[in-house]
């Protein structure tokens, strides 16, 4: 359950002065493993700064293993007792399928905090709960977490528009 998905540069703050925003990804936590052998569905966070106004929205990445043909619908998270229904953003369609969607400012310090935290995946076909143990959970926050000091510490793109 701890190992990476892949190995793409986490936490690297990416300027995108054409849509006038930084981003950044973080470290993947793998929802299914056999043997320690990580495979798909994964779970990340990326965070995109506003270079106007200096606001930070973060997202959940939810990444499927295979290419599925049954419509996505939606990723929840579990946190404590409480589920929470994220909002889709959007999804992108290419070997697999990744729904990113918009985690609300008032949830973040609420991943922070939870001892546990559960996912779950519904498309057209049916819903996927995902348990996080306790030492993904610990990955999954810390994630999070360093994620908002890379995109926090991350000084203002300077501009020019001609």
């Amino acid at each position: 359950m701890m190992s990476a998905c892949k190995t793409a540069p986490t936490y690297k703050v990416t300027p995108e002065p054409t849509l006038e925003q930084s981003s950044a990804l973080s470290e993947e936590v793998c929802l299914d493993s056999f043997l320690l052998v990580p495979k798909r569905p994964c779970i990340s966070f990326r965070g995109e700064k506003d270079n106007q106004t200096g606001a930070v929205q973060y997202y959940l990445l939810y990444e499927m293993g295979t290419f599925e043909v049954d419509l996505p619908i939606g990723v929840s998270l579990k946190l404590g007792d409480v589920w929470y229904n994220l909002k889709k953003s959007n999804t992108d369609y290419s070997d697999t399928i990744v729904i990113s969607s918009s985690i609300a400012g008032d949830l973040v310090p609420k991943i922070g905090e939870s001892k546990s935290i559960q996912v779950s995946y519904t498309s057209r076909k049916g819903t996927t709960n995902f348990q996080l143990k306790d030492a993904a959970v610990g990955k999954f926050q810390s994630s999070l977490s360093k994620l908002i000091r890379a995109l926090e510490s991350e000084p203002k793109l300077i501009i020019q528009k001609k």
